[in-house]
């Protein structure tokens, strides 16, 4: 996919939007507006890639601040380039080679499977791939990945985890198995989500819907939640970027923890606390300070970790 010159400029300024913190609410919908197109959205997922891979080796890059729009153009698109967008153009993901995929913490990484399909993964995520002529398959055993899937009749394409199996029906879509919760959200097209014992009908999700199972430990017995997501939503982790609706602070900051060498904890009370929020992951320091102020709580370091604790 090339991409021509008014994409990245664009793309360069709302990336540097989004690193500077919430938006005013005027400026978030003409941001949601632009990313809606496909090609704006792979642009900005590409710039929020090589800037995850850069910080997760450790190299120091200045944070940007807001771009003018009126900047010379030239000048914009090599601040595009120093992000690595010039060689990611040609190809953003990079050839399976091996029949397995490992990430750590605060690593991120697309590939490109033989089909042609592509596979983002998130960070601290495992997955083995068995690609063939009868099926292409992908066992996710931990973590959480995004599928852009190339249609092919004569193959399905299924991803297995936790006692389901996904299938894909020509689609894009995300799965999550954390902390025995199952998550499948879909952004374009129709998946199909069975479980892999029993005889219950199959369920199909389309655009905008969300599969949830709270209990993958009881895979046969657990419940079901079907709910509805907004499609931008569904892969928003690929822009180092966390939302959530009324969820557990000791969620929020497992996750955090899986950017992070140095871990940050919650007070028990804080911990179990419903949020929903929304969250940027960048600068270790920053998101710490973000997150604590989303929570109205102070940060309290002992030198190995820093905790999150309630203003008094």
């Amino acid at each position: 996919m090339i991409l021509d010159d008014d994409i990245h400029e664009e793309a360069a300024r709302w990336f540097a939007a989004q690193r500077r913190g919430p938006m005013p609410l005027e400026e978030r919908q003409a941001f949601d507006a632009w990313r809606a197109d496909p090609l704006h959205q792979a642009a900005l997922n590409r710039m929020h890639e090589v800037w995850g891979e850069l910080a997760a080796v450790g190299r120091g890059i200045p944070r940007p601040g807001r771009l003018p729009v009126h900047r010379d153009r030239r000048k914009v698109i090599a601040a595009v380039l120093v992000l690595g967008l010039g060689s990611l153009a040609a190809g953003a993901a990079w050839k399976l080679h091996q029949p397995s995929a490992i990430t750590g913490i605060g690593e991120q990484r697309s590939q490109e499977l033989p089909d042609g399909s592509i596979v983002a993964l998130n960070v601290v995520t495992k997955a083995r791939y068995d690609i063939n002529a009868r099926e292409r398959l992908v066992h996710l055993t931990e973590g959480e990945a995004t599928f852009v899937v190339h249609k092919d009749p004569e193959r399905p394409f299924l991803v297995r985890t936790a006692g389901f199996e996904v299938r894909a029906i020509g689609t894009a879509f995300n799965v999550r198995i954390r902390d025995r919760s199952l998550d499948v959200a879909v952004k374009e097209g129709v998946v199909q989500v069975r479980r892999l014992a029993g005889d219950d009908k199959p369920v199909f999700l389309r655009a905008g819907q969300r599969f949830q199972v709270r209990d993958t430990a009881h895979p046969a017995q657990a419940p079901v939640k079907i709910s509805n997501i907004a499609p931008g939503a569904v892969d928003e982790w690929r822009q180092r970027v966390l939302t959530y609706e009324d969820a557990p602070v000791d969620q929020i900051v497992q996750d955090v923890n899986r950017f992070y060498d140095r871990p940050i904890a919650a007070d028990a009370d804080l911990g179990r606390r419903h949020v929903t929020l929304r969250l940027v992951i960048d600068d270790r320091a920053d998101t710490v300070k973000r997150l604590a102020s989303l929570l109205n709580a102070d940060v309290q370091s002992n030198g190995r970790a820093d905790r999150l604790k309630p203003l008094a």
